[in-house]
């Protein structure tokens, strides 16, 4: 009985490890090429057109440029920094850029854009860093593709760095200034599109939010080990069931 006690504990205590800030993941690192991007057809889901609206995505920034883009969907909505400034645009109907918010280079930070039909807020770490009240109407909604770290403009405007679990919302997710996640974005039904990017391998990277944007890497962009401070997605009930069927003498099967 003291056995399966000890081993019960040692399972548990392992679920908790493996949800902690050591349980990382992968992530996806560019190196300001024009030709590097990571990209999801356009489709109905990415189409947004409301009047409430959530970009965000953790970065890594290693270098500076006049636009280094996060996000993009042309004409529609995109975040990006300009020379290490947190910036945005979202058409709605103004499509021009705004932001403040020093975001530091090779260091961690959590960037999250929201629009509510009345005011754009820029967000830095858990902070409103920066609000503008220049659009109002809904968004214009576009046939252009889903981009991550590049945009189809001029010079592609591409990002120095790494770039993190990235989840498009058609929801405001945050009204005031917030703890930073410790763990994945999750999917729910306001998620249009999420990206763990956590495949470490291959030329696509899943969509998790069920909506089936999964999207290409296209040119250089590479496999990293990310060490993110947010824990990967782990389901603690699978890994319990697996131990205590163990102990029971039983085999599990998923």
């Amino acid at each position: 009985m003291k056995k399966i006690i000890l081993i019960l504990f040692i399972a548990i205590f392992s679920v908790w490890f493996v949800n902690g800030t050591l349980a990382q993941g992968n992530a996806i690192k560019f190196r300001g090429n024009p030709g590097d991007q990571v990209q999801a057809k356009d489709s109905p889901s990415l189409d947004i057109s409301g009047k409430e609206f959530t970009m965000e995505a953790w970065v890594y920034p290693t270098g500076v440029g006049s636009y280094i883009i996060i996000v993009n969907k042309e004409n529609s909505w995109e975040m990006a920094l300009h020379n290490g400034v947190l910036m945005y645009a979202i058409s709605a109907p103004t499509w021009t850029w705004w932001g403040q918010g020093n975001v530091e280079l090779n260091k961690w930070s959590h960037t999250a854009v929201t629009y509510d039909g009345t005011e754009t807020v820029g967000w830095l770490n858990g902070k409103k860093v920066n609000s503008t009240k220049e659009n109002s109407a809904n968004i214009n909604p576009t046939n252009e593709p889903f981009n991550i770290g590049w945009r189809p403009f001029d010079t592609h405007y591409p990002f120095f760095g790494i770039i993190d679990d990235v989840r498009i919302s058609k929801a405001v997710r945050y009204t005031k200034d917030f703890k930073v996640p410790d763990r994945q974005f999750e999917t729910d039904k306001d998620t249009v599109a999420l990206y763990h990017l956590d495949e470490g391998k291959g030329k696509a990277t899943k969509d998790a939010s069920g909506n089936k944007n999964d999207a290409e890497l296209i040119g250089g962009p590479e496999w990293v080990k990310s060490d993110a401070p947010f824990a990967t997605a782990v389901n603690p009930g699978d890994k319990l069931a697996t131990v205590w069927c163990a102990v029971k003498g039983f085999r599990y099967h998923e």
